[in-house]
């Protein structure tokens, strides 16, 4: 016969954590040594990162949530002003009208796309958008960074109902993966105004909640590891 088992939130939720440590994943890309002397780890003028943030609630449909986005995007900025990384961040580029802010926005999400789509691979074949390019050149260093983040966080309802969902999955099959509660993926790039090119590119993506600053250091840790002494 067959036995009626029932879970109430609390058991829930202690299973959901013991499934998120033993199968949490994390990756960035391949590990490259960054020599100490190279040139892209100073002179660097710093952009304004920009944040996609959603929400999954309910039907586990995602949704951006505009509070999320800017929360995490300030935040990503204060860990990369406060964070040692290994490069030299001389200064933060403010744009002087809301069209430049605009624009540089645009600039960053074009250099993410096209990082998505090539999987970051041929880069530094690309040339640089003109407009961030004109502004590095303007603030009066030879290098850019830019960063750009995407991810979300899962409801509380959603995420008890998608470990639900894995408790009868691994009980048919024998085999659980543990859903993400949270995740974020983080796009680093170093632009070179002088060559017009992409000199550095890194991507690291985990189960890091974008709002949280512990999970954002452990996430900007992992991207700039290759600068690491």
């Amino acid at each position: 016969y067959l036995r009626k088992i029932t879970f109430n939130m609390r058991t829930i939720l202690k299973i959901a954590i013991a499934l998120a440590m033993a199968s949490g994943l994390s990756s960035c890309g391949a590990a490259r040594k960054i020599a100490a002397d190279a040139p892209f780890r100073k002179d660097i003028v710093l952009f304004d990162p920009v944040s996609r943030i959603d929400i999954v609630g309910r039907q586990n449909l995602k949704e951006k949530s505009e509070t999320f986005s800017a929360d995490a995007q300030n935040l990503l900025k204060d860990k990369l002003c406060t964070f040692d990384s290994g490069v030299e961040i001389n200064s933060i580029y403010v744009p002087e009208k809301l069209e430049e802010a605009f624009a540089i926005q645009e600039d960053i999400m074009t250099l993410a796309k096209w990082y998505i789509e090539t999987d970051g691979g041929n880069l530094n074949y690309i040339t640089i958008p003109e407009t961030i390019d004109r502004f590095i050149e303007e603030s009066g260093h030879r290098y850019g960074m830019v960063v750009y983040s995407e991810g979300y966080s899962r409801t509380g309802g959603n995420y008890a109902l998608e470990v639900v969902k894995t408790i009868g999955i691994g009980i048919l099959t024998g085999w659980v993966s543990a859903p993400y509660k949270d995740e974020t993926h983080l796009y680093l790039m170093i632009l070179d105004s002088d060559t017009d090119r992409i000199v550095y590119n890194r991507y690291c993506f985990g189960e890091y909640n974008p709002l949280k600053d512990k999970h954002i250091e452990k996430a900007l840790k992992r991207t700039f590891s290759d600068f690491a002494d």
